[in-house]
């Protein structure tokens, strides 16, 4: 898929990523960036994004890294999932949130998988950055997958 159609996927969502409001950025193989701007109904006790809120945002990026990347094999019957995360908060995030994802597996090889076994898996690492001052908040990886039915 390419960058606009991306955005208007994840922009006109009326599902989850819709609710969460995260807007994206850049939506390309080497640059994924999306921000959320998160508002007092997604914030807990401290004033920061809610952990929960953090994580649909890592899952919104990664999912737009798999379009951009591996949006050409979406096609019927195939659909994308979330397998497997692993999420370490290092700190409390005040004002909106920025996230960047990066492939972390190898594209030819997971594609080669796919093609004969109808079925692969990837890594997606996702950090999480404050907007006002670049100090890293999170960081995540999203197991992938995409899977012909």
């Amino acid at each position: 898929m390419d960058e606009s159609a991306i955005q208007e996927a994840i922009h006109t969502n009326t599902g989850f990523a819709g609710t969460l409001g995260s807007q994206v950025l850049a939506a390309t193989p080497d640059d994924v960036r999306l921000r959320l701007d998160a508002g007092p109904e997604l914030q807990q006790h401290f004033g920061g994004p809610h952990a929960a809120v953090i994580f649909g945002l890592g899952e919104t990026t990664a999912f737009c890294l798999l379009l951009a990347v591996f949006g050409d094999l979406l096609t019927d019957g195939v659909a994308p999932l979330v397998k497997d995360v692993h999420i370490t908060y290092s700190g409390i995030a005040r004002g909106p949130l920025l996230a960047t994802a990066e492939l972390i597996d190898d594209e030819a090889g997971a594609r080669e998988v796919f093609a004969a076994k109808g079925g692969m898996r990837f890594d997606v690492e996702v950090v999480f950055r404050t907007e006002s001052d670049d100090v890293e908040t999170a960081r995540a990886t999203y197991r992938m997958g995409i899977r012909r039915f």
